[in-house]
């Protein structure tokens, strides 16, 4: 994500990118109200809902984005993080959702 500073350094504007958690956290908890809004009542904890569409190649397929490039190494602490891979990895899970697919997969799996 981005975001625009225009009264910072002195009215200079800035930008700072930032992502990972802070960035991941809010949007899966808008997309969770999102589901559950979608299926007029709360789906309580929807890991293993999750967890059962990503071991299923088709509906992985069909819902959610793998990432497979990439990984979260910080130069700056001595590196040392994560490579993304093929399926779930340490540093982006499952991988990003297809909101307009999940979000009814995860409701189907409600009922």
């Amino acid at each position: 994500m981005i975001s625009v500073c225009s009264a910072c350094n002195d009215g200079v504007p800035a930008f700072f990118l930032f992502g990972g958690t802070s960035a991941g956290s809010p949007q899966w908890a808008a997309l969770t109200a999102d589901a559950d809004q979608m299926a007029g009542h709360d789906l309580g904890n929807i890991n293993p809902s999750l967890y059962h569409i990503g071991q299923a190649p088709t509906l992985y397929a069909m819902n959610l984005h793998d990432i497979t490039t990439g990984n979260n190494d910080v130069s700056e602490i001595g590196g040392n993080g994560f490579d993304a891979g093929k399926g779930w990895d340490p540093v982006t899970g499952l991988g990003t959702p297809n909101a307009a697919k999940l979000l009814p997969s995860l409701v189907a799996r409600s009922q």
